[in-house]
This record gives structure tokens, C-alpha cells and sequence, in this order.
């Protein structure tokens, strides 16, 4: 099947407060309206951007910490690849955050006639409060859990019939082009079916993890994390383990990959790992979580960075609702009484529950699903 290279690099796609800016003279325009800048540090893809041609120049963006890495320019129109020199050229100046664009649409799956894919983005679409990040290192945000919005058919530049997922990943909500011979490789207990199916076969709502090749010009893997529950997990007839184990874990691990948390031991010293539970309270240091014994000796307490990036499902009207957020848009509607008494989980209470990815102990990246029996 020919490839051709997608305009979509997300691998290392990190929004950073201070930026450089090349003109035209920096990268020569050879007539196409896109390209791709592509930075590698050692051989590795570390930082990509869609650049795209106006009144014939390339406003380039480039983080300050991948300003020394070698650059290539990947030409869409022609399919080539040119070298990038911006000696002498580039000169780092202070700016803000990309302001917020509409967000793409993708035409709806159940549309009987696939639409061109929206082109990917690595640029926000909706901006999160601050550009600083919560991995100390890029790399800690390569695998990092992505929450699905949107799910279409779309065709790609090979007129290939692809599946286009909108997701909020690195604190951005980007487009991911997923080929059909990328399957899931993992799923959770809860929905084991899905291992094996194609992208298309994931809703709104899904929470996912993907890898790129090392080239970063294409979905090499997919992974499902976790799907949440139509209904509210405690108070249902379904029992999905002491630690909510069955919605999030694959087998013994996340995506076969990563440990995860269990309440009532001490926290494993595994760099990533994963943890799920009822919100109990949240501050700008402590985000406590609690399964379903109701009991504070159940709880588990796990450390907040400021620039955590927490990404929100709105689960109480019949479509959920989606927006991004940082940690004080984490939310508890459970009485304080509860982490000083054990009482009775009912459907008398509202839920949110979150699903918390940790960089050495520390959470880089939660999901919440608020609203249950709301």
C-alpha cells in the first residue's frame, strides 16, 4: 500500500512559552501551500510542525529547547524533503500562546460517503490556561493518554479510506489519521473485544494511547486505555475489582505497558503508571482518590504538578460534552464527611471519577468523567 507522508508529526508536539520565528528566507517556499518542519535530536524525532505558505513565506514556531536539533522541511506537494538552515537566520523572541482556532469537523462516521481528512494539526485548537508543560523530559509525553472527542470516516491524500480521531492530547486537541491496518493492540478487561479492531470501532469519551514510527509520519500502534460506562460504576450491579482494575488495566498492565495503583498499598516505584478511582478531593498539591469502599483507608493520595493537563467528559446529558482544563477544574461532589467516615456509596450521591497517568508519582495527565447520576 503507498505511504505517502501524512502532515501529521504528533510524537513530540509540545506548546513552549518561548519560541523563534523564521521568515522566508529560512525555509524556501517551492510553491506548495504545505510542509512539514521536522526536528531530530540523535536520530530521534523530537518536535514536528504543520507550516503552511502565506503570501509565499513560512511563519515558522520552534521551542526554544529544540532550537540546536537538526531540522529537516518535508514539502507536501512535491513529496520531498529538504535541509533547513536557519543559521544566522532565526532569532528567539518572547511570545504568547497560539490563540485558540475553531476546532476541526470531521464528518460524522455515520455518513455513508467518507469526507477528505481534516488536515492534522500541532497547534491547539483550544488552548489550555498556560503553555509550561508537566514532563520534566519530552519523552515523558510521547505515550501519554489521549482522550477521544470525535470519531469520522474521512479519505487521505492517497484517497485512502482512513479513520480521523480528534483527541486532547499534550494539552491540544489535535487530529490523529489512523490507516485500517492499524489495529488496537490492547484493550481492558471490560471491552477485550475491541483488541484487534480498527480505530473506527472507538466512540467519544475513549481514552487511547498511541505511537508513531520512528519517522513520525504515521500511526504505528493504538492501544485502548479505557471506555467509559454508560452507567455509574459503584452504584451498578458490576463489579470491576477493587481498584476499578477491569475498566482501565490489559491483563496485568495498562496497554500491556505500564503498572498501575492499587488502594491500600504503597505506590510502586514504576516511572509511568496509572491509577483510577472516585474524586475525592483535589487541591492544588493533592488529588485523593477512592474506590468503591467508601473508607479514607481506601483512599490514595497522588501528588499534582501545576501544569497537570486534565482533560474533562461531561457524562450527564445524552452526547458527552468535552473541554480542557488544568487542576483546579478537578471536582468532587461528595460531602467532606466522607473521607472522615465510612458511608454508604448510593445513587443519593453525584460521581466523577478520574483516570490519573503519573510521570515518577507524580500525575502529567488526568481524565475525568464527571456527572454520573447527576
Amino acid at each position: 500500500m503507498k505511504k505517502k507522508l501524512l502532515s501529521l508529526i504528533l510524537a513530540a508536539v509540545m506548546a513552549m512559552p518561548l519560541t523563534v520565528f523564521a521568515e522566508n528566507t529560512a525555509i524556501k517556499d517551492m510553491g506548495n501551500e504545505r510542509a512539514v518542519l521536522i526536528c531530530y535530536d540523535g536520530g530521534k524525532l523530537v518536535y514536528s510542525s504543520l507550516l503552511k505558505s502565506e503570501n509565499g513565506a513560512f511563519d515558522v514556531e520552534i521551542p526554544d529547547e529544540y532550537k540546536d536539533t537538526d531540522k529537516k522541511v518535508y514539502y507536501v506537494g512535491s513529496n520531498t524533503i529538504g535541509d533547513f538552515d536557519d543559521a544566522e537566520k532565526v532569532t528567539p523572541e518572547e511570545t504568547t500562546a497560539p490563540s485558540a482556532s475553531p476546532s476541526p469537523e470531521p464528518t460524522p462516521s455515520a455518513s455513508p460517503e467518507p469526507s477528505p481528512s481534516p488536515a492534522a494539526s500541532a497547534k491547539p485548537t483550544a488552548a489550555p490556561e498556560t503553555n509550561e508543560t508537566p514532563y520534566e523530559k519530552a519523552a515523558d509525553g510521547v505515550f501519554a493518554s489521549a482522550l477521544v472527542t470525535n470519531v469520522a470516516r474521512s479519505i487521505n491524500s492517497d484517497d485512502e479510506e482512513i479513520t480521523s480521531l480528534t483527541v486532547y492530547y499534550q494539552g491540544n486537541e489535535v487530529v490523529l489519521p489512523v490507516e485500517d491496518d492499524v489495529k488496537i493492540s490492547t484493550a481492558p478487561k471490560a471491552h477485550a473485544d475491541l483488541a484487534g479492531q480498527t480505530a473506527a470501532s472507538l466512540k467519544k469519551g475513549d481514552v487511547i494511547c498511541t505511537s508513531a514510527n520512528i519517522a513520525g509520519t504515521r500511526i504505528k500502534t493504538l492501544d485502548l486505555i479505557m471506555r467509559p460506562t454508560k452507567e455509574d460504576i459503584v452504584t451498578s450491579n458490576s463489579d470491576y475489582g477493587d481498584n476499578f482494575e477491569d475498566l482501565f488495566v490489559s491483563g496485568a498492565l495498562v496497554a500491556n505497558k505500564w503498572q498501575y495503583e492499587k488502594y491500600g498499598a504503597k505506590q510502586s516505584n514504576a516511572k509511568y503508571s496509572y491509577a483510577f478511582g472516585i474524586v475525592g478531593t483535589a487541591n492544588d498539591r493533592v488529588l485523593t482518590l477512592l474506590n468503591n469502599s467508601g473508607g479514607r483507608y481506601r483512599a490514595m493520595e497522588i501528588d499534582l504538578d501545576k501544569n497537570t493537563y486534565v482533560y474533562s467528559c461531561d457524562t450527564s446529558g445524552k452526547d458527552y460534552d468535552f473541554y480542557l482544563g488544568g487542576i483546579y477544574d478537578i471536582e468532587t461532589t461528595l460531602p467532606s464527611s466522607l473521607l472522615r467516615d465510612r458511608i454508604t456509596l448510593d445513587d443519593s450521591y453525584s460521581y466523577n471519577y478520574a483516570l490519573v497517568r503519573m510521570v515518577e508519582g507524580t500525575a502529567t495527565d488526568i481524565v475525568t468523567f464527571n456527572n454520573y447520576n447527576y
